[in-house]
């Protein structure tokens, strides 16, 4: 009778994922990117396993950068954190990262998942970069209403103090009761939501954002309905949009400024421009890709005035 057979013992020991994973060694890089922002991080351990995380952009390096460009800074923090000649593998946090890495550089990404502590500490550091520029945010609003219409066109331009490039955004709303009042606080409305969806953080009282506008009226009747001391004669397309905005502006380090309407002040322009283009593109019925192409010269002229206002 022929022995039964044995299984022979594990090349090698048995190595949970989770344990795998997490004593991967190289380096790690996150990228978040979003319309006119982007922030990155590098992280690396040291012989004696000390952090090194890197972020950026900072300095001189371009805050809004083309594939090209970002993938020149990672490029740069990376070198300055492991020498290149003893790199073994970068981690990514997402495939897009990974492919524009593969496809800009000749660092050697890796397809393998990027170890938990590293990422964490990676994603801590552009936490740190958000913070730093949500510094003394502005935005700029402004309303446009047509003789006669009940159509509002809103414009908004949130700038940085930090030199980042400007956000520009248009819209327009129907208001039958309110007028140009409902308009400007519509734009208010909705250049603080659009901040607030690119940088939450401000809800945790991180950060200042101050609001400029050129209607006293919106204004006043938004300090009235704070203290809940608004009349029976005030629109309610006014009123329900001062609710609105005192809604999203809960837990924020907000304040309101008036401003001279049409009297040079370079960002009121600017929102004044976007909401007259709204007001009239829709009146006359502009098809999407021209509506598209002038949104992008407002959005050029927005970048060089910003660019302006930093070196003074």
């Amino acid at each position: 009778m022929s022995p039964m057979p044995m299984p022979a013992p594990p090349v090698s020991r048995f190595v949970p994922a989770i344990t795998a994973v997490t004593e991967r060694r190289g380096v790690t890089v996150v990228v978040d990117r979003q319309p006119n922002l982007c922030r990155w991080a590098v992280h690396s351990l040291d012989a004696a396993g000390r952090d090194t995380v890197i972020s950026g952009p900072s300095g001189d390096q371009e805050s809004n950068p083309s594939n090209r460009q970002l993938a020149a800074q990672i490029t740069d923090a990376v070198s300055r954190a492991v020498p290149l000649s003893e790199l073994d593998q970068v981690f990514t946090s997402d495939w897009m990262t990974a492919e524009l890495l593969r496809a800009k550089t000749a660092l050697p990404v890796s397809g393998l998942y990027a170890p938990p502590s590293a990422l964490a500490a990676a994603r801590e550091a552009i936490a740190k970069v958000e913070s730093r520029m949500v510094e003394n945010l502005t935005i700029a609003c402004d309303s446009s209403r047509g003789k006669g219409r009940t159509v509002n066109g809103c414009g908004w331009v949130l700038a940085y103090s930090n030199g980042a490039d400007p956000v520009i955004g248009s819209y327009t709303s129907v208001s039958t009761h309110g007028g140009i009042r409902a308009g400007e606080l519509a734009a208010i409305r909705r250049g603080l939501q659009s901040t607030l969806s690119l940088h939450p953080i401000l809800r945790e009282g991180v950060g200042s954002l101050k609001v400029l506008t050129d209607s006293k009226p919106a204004l006043d009747l938004l300090d009235r309905v704070s203290r809940d001391a608004h009349d029976a004669f005030d629109d309610s397309d006014s009123v329900s949009e001062c609710r609105r905005i005192l809604g999203s502006a809960r837990g924020i380090n907000i304040s309101f400024e008036w401003v001279r309407g049409h009297d040079g002040h370079p960002l009121n322009e600017l929102a004044d421009r976007l909401a007259v283009l709204s007001r009239r593109n829709r009146e006359m019925k502009v098809d999407e890709l021209t509506n598209a192409r002038m949104i992008a010269a407002v959005r050029k002229d927005a970048r060089e005035i910003c660019a302006a206002l930093q070196e003074r």
